[in-house]
């Protein structure tokens, strides 16, 4: 429950956000790979097999261009990989952030808008080993990242994004607002590029 309180308020922030009088909205689409930590392979690796891309989308404002939210979800097929004894897997990642950028050329017309994101959302595993079941189940997870948005135009553009992502255990000793935070052991990264609309 407090993972949904937490999403929930950063839901508000983001509508918040892209409703301000001199906010600009935008909507992405992303193809990209899982690599290091969990996902068990170098980024070089992860790019020459290309068999478990990772695709997905946000959705965002930017108050004056500098701070703003966004939610972005995820989802990759076999990320674990689909070789024996491994049986169906897949990852789910729901992570509402906060984003603060630097809009180099300005809020219209061509530009580039360098950025750094921090999310707290929720990360959805699957795996299955053989005919048991491993993994079924949400973890509170958070994510830091960083990118650049470039645009051709006032509303089409291209953006690269690198993130690392870490699962929340619970741990009574390590209570903060009511919040346990307590790094988890499932971490990665992700790496994707993809297509922006600005609006």
């Amino acid at each position: 429950m407090r993972a949904i309180r937490v999403m929930s308020v950063m839901a508000v922030v983001l509508l918040l956000s892209a409703s301000s009088a001199r906010a600009d909205g935008y909507a992405s689409f992303f193809t990209g790979v899982n690599f290091g930590g969990a996902a068990g392979r170098s980024l070089d690796q992860a790019l020459d097999a290309g068999n478990r891309l990772t695709f997905g989308g946000a959705v965002g404002g930017m108050s004056a261009g500098i701070f703003g939210a966004e939610l972005d979800i995820a989802y990759t097929h076999n990320f674990f990989g689909n070789q024996s004894p491994i049986g169906n897997n897949s990852l789910l990642t729901i992570m509402p952030s906060l984003v603060l950028g630097i809009p180099i050329g300005g809020q219209r017309g061509p530009g580039l808008r360098p950025y750094a994101t921090a999310g707290l959302g929720m990360i959805k595993r699957d795996l299955d080993i053989g005919n048991v079941q491993v993994f079924d189940g949400n973890d509170f997870a958070y994510s830091l990242g960083a990118g650049v948005k470039g645009y051709f135009t006032t509303h089409v553009g291209v953006q690269a994004d690198y993130r690392y992502f870490r699962n929340i255990e619970s741990d009574e000793s390590n209570n903060v607002v009511g919040i346990d935070f307590d790094a988890g052991t499932f971490n990665y990264s992700r790496g994707t590029v993809g297509v922006l609309f600005r609006f």
